[in-house]
């Protein structure tokens, strides 16, 4: 039984590691290991270079190479399985689509022109490292000071509030009074015996 075709529309994000040693290496790499697993290679072209939405594997930017493909199932799955492997693609997203537009159609297999592709420099791990050292450390050592002081520090009772005025006293015994007298009722009757009586 022949697996049915299938329509994807593909986005792989390149290290940009291996994106300076060449965009079109890196391109071309991932055109051959789809091709080896059966699919066919319609658009490959860039579609950003930028910031990671959160760091992967020390990573923090990426190339995001767009891909219009089609193949069977099973060959996006082998294909996929050998890029988390080797290779310059570290994450891959595969979406069924109906049909490749006309407007993707006409970038093919891109090339790029010399200075369309800039990549920053990433900031070196080891200096990350420093950085978030740094900030932890005062946050620690407060820490464990904090925890050598309350051992030895006692405890004391909050303060209690201070006493009311003479003026606020009797003006409070007054409304308590009224309170009371609005209160009191003549008899306690409950609603339900009233209405079971009459």
């Amino acid at each position: 039984m022949t697996e049915i075709k299938h329509t994807y529309q593909a986005m792989f994000l390149l290290d940009n590691q291996e994106v300076r040693k060449g965009y079109a290496e890196a391109r071309d790499w991932v055109r051959s290991t789809l091709e080896k697993h059966g699919a066919e290679v319609s658009v490959l072209r860039l579609w950003a270079e930028q910031e990671l939405a959160y760091p992967i594997g020390g990573r923090h930017r990426a190339t995001y190479l767009l891909g219009w493909i089609s193949g069977t199932g099973q060959s996006v799955n082998e294909a996929k399985r050998e890029m988390y492997l080797v290779g310059p693609v570290f994450r891959v997203l595969f979406l069924k689509a109906e049909s490749i537009p006309e407007e993707e159609l006409a970038y093919g297999i891109q090339d790029l022109k010399e200075g369309e592709l800039v990549i920053p420099e990433d900031l070196p791990e080891e200096e990350e490292e420093e950085v978030y050292a740094e900030d932890l450390e005062p946050n620690v050592a407060e820490g464990e000071e904090a925890a050598a002081e309350g051992s030895s520090e006692e405890v004391t009772e909050p303060e209690t509030p201070t006493e009311p005025t003479e003026e606020a006293q009797e003006a409070a015994a007054k409304s308590d009074g009224a309170e009371a007298a609005e209160e009191e009722p003549g008899e306690d009757v409950k609603p339900e015996e009233e209405s079971s009586n009459v």
